[in-house]
């Protein structure tokens, strides 16, 4: 089973979320490997947070409490407001009103947390570089054949290869794969740019390969 890719641009400008989102996930990666016990514990902390005892019981007690507080901050904020104005009537309407809110915030799902600014500041490094090169030219159409052996670059004249034993790592999103070889290098191949091979049988390909390398 062989895979092609031809490099072409990286014009899509879904792009640089997608490799932030990549990168993040590289690095979540390589602090699991190493502080698993951090990790452990965390796992442990967002699941118990997620699904933990009671979790439907208190987001029905949170919704009771928060409809409770607005009745009763527009039953105080409207004779507040009404001549003769109570400030005492309306600082307690409008207290009660903004923890009712608080109460049905507190109901919601949880946002995912930013990626680092590292990861995006890298980000925009490595699109930056790609884009800089004209892939049309003669001397920089880039072929990347995965076979047997590995995956071999035919840039112009030049062949390297990386065996799969170097490779440490996959990480995919709707239209890149990071491929992680050799410690600290990657490459980015986008799915328009594989030529021979589906993109599903791609991804359990390499899989495959970096769980027989473990």
């Amino acid at each position: 089973m062989e895979f092609v890719f031809h490099l072409s641009d990286y014009d899509s400008p879904a792009l640089e979320d997608e490799t932030v989102r990549l990168l993040t996930r590289r690095l979540e990666a390589h602090s699991r490997r190493t502080m698993p016990g951090v990790w452990k514990a965390t796992d442990k902390c967002n699941a118990y947070a997620a699904k933990g005892p009671g979790r439907e019981k208190r987001r029905t007690r949170y919704r009771i409490y928060g409809v409770i507080l607005i009745a009763l901050g527009i039953f105080a904020l409207v004779p507040g407001l009404a001549e003769p104005q109570t400030p005492v009537l309306t600082g307690a309407g409008v207290f009660a009103i903004l923890s009712g809110i608080l109460n049905f915030r507190l109901t919601g799902e949880r946002k995912a947390p930013s990626p680092p600014d590292a990861c995006r500041k890298e980000a925009a490094r490595l699109l930056e570089q790609r884009r800089s090169i004209d892939w049309s030219l003669p001397e920089n159409r880039t072929e990347l054949r995965f076979d047997r052996e590995g995956m071999s670059v035919h840039t112009g004249e030049e062949t390297s290869a990386v065996p799969y034993a170097d490779m440490t790592g996959l990480f995919e999103t709707e239209n890149l794969w990071m491929l992680l070889y050799g410690g600290e290098q990657a490459v980015l191949l986008q799915r328009k740019d594989l030529t021979e091979g589906s993109a599903e049988d791609f991804s359990l390909f390499i899989r495959e390969k970096l769980t027989k390398r473990e």
